[in-house]
Formats: C-alpha cells, structure tokens, sequence
C-alpha cells in the first residue's frame, strides 16, 4: 500500500483558534497550509476583502512570533500574482523566514508559467533558508497545458517537490457545470491526466479538497481508487473542516461506483438553484466557505452555479 500524507487547509481569519486545531489533529502528523487566499475573501462586500487579508497577514505573524508552528509542518498559501495583495504575502513571508521560521514552502494559486514560480522563489528566498519551495497550483485549463513545460523548466532549478491541483478554480475557469464530483468519471479523468504528468517528472501530486460530507466510504474508496489506478508515488490529500473520524480506515469499503455527469439541462438548472441556496443559508459571516449537510462549498462553485443561471435566464 502506498504511503498516505494529509495536508489540512486552515483559515487565518481566526487565527487565535489555530493553536486548538493542531492541538486536535497533532496525533495524525498532519502539514499544515495556512491560507490567506480563497478563505480570506468576501464574495460579496469587495471592500472586506482587504481587511481580511490583513487580518491573514497579522495571523500569520502571530503564529510564527508566538511559536505555534514549532514543530509543524507548514506551508502557506498566498493569493496570486495578478491580485493587490501578493506583494503584501511575499513581503510577510519573508520578513518571517528571517525570524528562521518553520514554514516550509508555498502554495501559488493559478500557476501557468515557471516564470511565474522562479519569480516567487526568488522574492521570498533568504540565504538562512534550506529546503524551501514553490508548490504551484494548477487551477486553469492554461496552466494544465503547460504543466510538463513548468515542470520540465524546474529540472535544473529543483523548487518544485509537489503539484497541487485545485479542482474548484479549475471548474470555474473551464465553465463546466456542474463540477465533476468523486462519484464522476468526468472527475478521475481530470486527475488522471494531471498526475500522469507530474509522475513523469517525479514530483508528487497533491489531491484537490475532498468535498462530500457524511460520505466516509466514497472518501475512503476515492483513496483506493487512487492508489490501484494513477501513476503516483505516494498519496498526498489536501482536507478542508474533515472531521477527525475520517482520519480511521473502515474495516469495510465499498468500491464507489461512478457514473457520468448528467446532461440534463432541468438538472442542472434544478441543481444550481440549491447550490446558491445551502451556500447563502450555510454560510458563515467571517468564512468564505459554506457547510451543507451533504457538501463543502466553496465559493467558486456558488460562483459556477451563479454563472450557469445568468446563461441560462
């Protein structure tokens, strides 16, 4: 069986509350990725947008000055390069890292160039700092065809160890309604693709968010389903607000079988009405993200499910 590896996204925005939650996950040896990006952000007042970044900036700050990361395996993930607030991220980080810090790499949204990882590696880099890295991001149908050219590009540099692949942007910008789910064929196929060329140039692939709740089999068949099927070394998960139950294997799993998206436009309609509505009715005032009972919604899909209504008036 091949080793399993657990990386757990955690918002700033509440970042006084961090030192409860590796408290409650320590025993898993779980990485950390402390984020200031899409959990930090405000779909619809724009305006709070900066002060939660803020907020991210000052949490970050208080975690390395306070010793909480010590002895945690932690990344953090900035926003990207075409925002207003990367300058901001870089400049944090690397004030940080000359505090000889614990963070031990980056997560870069929406990677679709090397240029574009050379260039935040050398911004952040300080001479103190060994076996720091640049995990990009492969959220665009522009950076998946360029994905063996980043990381052919990287075979002299070595700042690349793993690829994270965000399935949520990676919908959005593709337009796809709805978004592949993992029940779907539509869903492995994407993976497929993406890690087959990330094998090939011995970097490891990390799993986007797992986004089914009360859904410990399909969670834990996706994972067979993983280490049977794609070309990767180990198996990298990245979680969002899991609950520690999934962390125990069932001594029992059913093969979840998959199914291909419907392309019925009643559907769709049908299911992108509901997406809004539990997103809206779920959603938190500080948190980006929305809880349903059954799904983990992200802002990206309220905003897919959003989009596919204003076609289809």
């Amino acid at each position: 069986m091949k080793s399993l590896n657990l990386f757990l996204y955690i918002c700033l925005v509440r970042y006084k509350a961090i030192n409860l939650i590796l408290k409650k996950f320590k025993k898993f040896n779980i990485s950390i990725i402390l984020d200031m990006e899409d959990s930090a952000q405000d779909l619809f007042d724009k305006n709070n947008n900066e002060n939660l970044k803020r907020i991210s900036r000052e949490g970050l700050k208080y975690l390395s000055d306070n010793n909480i990361l010590k002895n945690t395996m932690t990344y953090v993930r900035i926003n990207s390069q075409n925002t207003d607030f990367y300058e901001k991220d870089v400049e944090t980080i690397s004030e940080i890292l000359k505090k000889k810090s614990t963070i031990k790499g980056i997560f870069l949204p929406k990677v679709e160039t090397y240029s574009q990882v050379k260039n935040c590696y050398d911004q952040i880099l300080t001479k103190n700092i060994n076996n720091f890295s640049i995990v990009p991001m492969i959220e665009t149908q522009k950076g998946l065809k360029n994905l063996n050219e980043i990381l052919e590009a990287d075979r002299d540099y070595k700042i690349i160890q793993y690829v994270h692949y965000g399935h949520y942007d990676f919908c959005l910008d593709s337009g796809f309604w709805p978004f592949p789910e993992p029940y779907h064929f539509e869903y492995w196929e994407i993976i497929d693709n993406i890690s087959k060329n990330i094998s090939k140039h011995k970097k490891q692939y990390i799993h986007t968010p797992f986004p089914l709740i009360e859904t410990q089999n399909i969670y834990w068949s996706s994972i067979n389903f993983m280490q049977d099927n794609l070309e990767i070394g180990e198996i990298n998960l990245s979680l969002v607000n899991i609950d520690t139950n999934y962390m125990k294997k069932p001594e029992k799993i059913k093969q979840t079988k998959f199914k291909n998206i419907s392309k019925d436009h009643h559907y769709k309609l049908v299911f992108a009405k509901k997406i809004i509505k539990e997103y809206l009715n779920n959603k938190s005032k500080n948190k980006s993200f929305s809880l349903s009972r059954k799904r983990f919604i992200p802002p990206h899909l309220y905003l897919g499910a959003e989009n596919f209504l204003k076609k289809n008036k």
